[in-house]
């Protein structure tokens, strides 16, 4: 049976600047929406303003992470607690990565067919009905069931690859001969995936034609989305759901590719760019500037900092 955790623990495990409003002996059993949670939840709000308050008034939860921009009086939450914070969103993704996470379970199941020439680093989950040609694989690694990694890849440490995916197979490259019939490009280059970067479920990244393919530290791919041959993408970048970024596109650091987008092939998108949802871009973007529409054009200019 969970043990129930106090709000002193909560706050404790957090290291952050902490407002609490009510009972700090209080306990939590279970995490839960804000809008489902029960009297021994713990749940968040990131709205701000009334919007807040009328979300922290309405819910059940005994505990809730709020901003610390909000100002409330004891009526705005009475029998609740509060916890005040900067992002309520990242502290309760921490408490949830901390108290309620399982952990990670390694070894490989007796299913998943490996080649004697891959080097895997000792504590690696390899699930049942994988295959895995002559890779490398990474300290803290997790290769659910059902994927294919072909040869000449490369996995760093704290890597999760979700069931489905491909990495390493052939891009698309071909060539119209003298007969007008498609002769292939041999696709013989390899996967480079750097440590911290999560793959979802049915995504497919190629192999390089000759160079490698690149996938930065830090990244995460989302469901079903594809990522050609020869691509480099950079550090920490979000690329969601059914993406498809062509041959040897580079993308920069902190970028954020929205679900449904289209990246031609040979362009480069800067850093801090923001591609929005459904957009086809078919030029070079650089770094700061949000694209939208189809073709993709820019929104507004200077986005973020870093």
């Amino acid at each position: 049976m969970r043990k129930k955790i106090s709000v002193k623990k909560l706050v404790e495990a957090l290291e952050d600047n902490c407002k609490i409003r009510g009972d700090t002996e209080r306990k939590i059993l279970t995490p839960a929406p804000i809008d489902k949670a029960q009297a021994d939840s713990l749940s968040f709000c990131s709205r701000k303003g009334d919007e807040a308050k009328e979300m922290i008034k309405a819910s059940r939860a005994g505990v809730i992470i709020c901003s610390s921009g909000i100002k409330l009086a004891r009526s705005d939450y009475q029998d609740r607690t509060l916890i005040q914070v900067a992002n309520p969103r990242l502290a309760f993704i921490r408490l949830l990565q901390k108290f309620f996470a399982a952990a990670p379970q390694y070894g490989i199941h007796p299913s998943a067919v490996i080649s004697p020439r891959a080097k895997i680093a000792r504590r690696v989950y390899i699930g049942p009905y994988t295959c895995i040609g002559e890779c490398e694989i990474g300290e803290g690694t997790i290769i659910h069931g059902n994927i294919h990694i072909f040869s000449r890849t490369r996995i760093g440490k704290n890597v999760t690859v979700f069931p489905g995916v491909v990495i390493g197979g052939d891009g698309y490259g071909f060539e119209r001969n003298e007969e007008n019939k498609l002769e292939k490009f041999p696709q013989i280059g390899g996967v480079i995936i750097e440590d911290d970067v999560e793959i979802g479920s049915n995504t497919t990244v190629d192999r390089g034609a000759l160079g490698d393919t690149i996938i930065g530290e830090g990244t995460k791919i989302d469901n079903l989305c594809h990522i050609g041959h020869n691509v480099v993408i950079g550090r920490r970048c979000l690329i969601t759901a059914m993406a498809m970024i062509s041959g040897s596109t580079k993308i920069g650091d902190y970028s954020y590719i929205a679900p449904s987008a289209s990246l031609i092939n040979k362009i480069e998108i800067g850093k801090n760019v923001m591609v929005g949802m459904g957009a086809v871009v078919t030029g070079s973007v650089p770094d700061n500037m949000v694209v939208v529409g189809v073709p993709a054009k820019p929104l507004r200019e200077n986005v973020r900092s870093k």
